[in-house]
């Protein structure tokens, strides 16, 4: 997990090394003759090719997740008030912008991120028995549709999302099962931001994600017919579901701006 945080710092920090050394052929000098000399623009041209880098936190939209309440009749019993799974996650995205579709200020798009992820929560009931449940990896593949003002772009966007979900339970004091869930979990995100290009090459941006990997009930190992999952045992399962925020940096390739006509 470590390493994972320690190439996603390193790639941004290269990339905005990059983006200090590019700066003065980003803006390069006017040409003799005066500002009357110089060429006009109007707006940002959105289109084309773009990369990058982010890096945001992550929060669970539950706090009861794989609570065992007092529940005799089903097997649940030890008083344990249930997970809240948060973190830290970084990694990239590369998309397309198509601007100028039906209208000149509609930017239609693509784009795809995966990210490295330190999302978890644990603890124990007052057996000792211990519970955990996490998210390692994430990422997407959404449409974005938003509305350009010259160098900022607003936007809304969605698609699918998938993501390593580990979700256990052991009870080695209580009964001596165990239910366990490791898989990558599918399911839906939605969300919005806002870009900023401070140059025609590189923009910022500030972004929510709400993600949905579907409600994964741990199993028992070994398998009984009793109680064959968690929640058969009267056990607490949520939706491994999220909000996040990030931020990031993008390049753009053959950018520019639109020349005034």
């Amino acid at each position: 997990m470590k390493l994972r945080f320690g190439l996603a710092a390193l790639t941004l920090t290269s990339v905005v090394a990059l983006a200090s050394a590019d700066a003065a052929d980003l803006y390069p000098a006017p040409a003799a003759g005066g500002y009357k000399d110089a060429p006009a623009y109007v707006t940002v041209n959105w289109s084309g090719w773009y990369a990058g880098v982010n890096g945001g936190g992550a929060w669970s939209e539950f706090s009861d997740q794989l609570a065992c309440p007092w529940n005799p009749s089903a097997g649940c019993n030890t008083y344990f008030g249930g997970l809240s799974p948060s973190g830290g996650f970084g990694g990239g995205q590369i998309g397309y912008n198509w601007q100028g579709i039906l209208h000149p200020h509609l930017v239609l798009g693509a784009e795809a991120d995966i990210q490295g992820a330190g999302i978890e929560d644990k603890g124990t009931d007052k057996f000792g028995d211990p519970y955990k449940s996490q998210l390692d990896f994430f990422g997407t593949v959404r449409g974005r549709i938003g509305y350009a003002m010259d160098s900022s772009l607003f936007y809304f966007t969605g698609g699918f999302a998938y993501g390593g979900i580990k979700n256990e339970v052991d009870f080695p004091y209580f009964s001596g099962a165990s239910y366990i869930k490791d898989t990558t979990a599918t399911g839906y995100v939605l969300g919005g931001g806002w870009e900023y290009k401070f140059s025609p090459a590189w923009s910022v941006k500030a972004e929510y994600q709400y993600i949905n990997l579907g409600r994964n009930d741990p199993e028992r190992i070994p398998f009984s017919a009793i109680g064959p999952t968690y929640s058969s045992i009267g056990g607490v399962v949520r939706d491994d579901a999220f909000h996040t925020a990030r931020v990031g940096l993008n390049y753009h390739l053959l950018a520019g701006y639109e020349p005034l006509k």
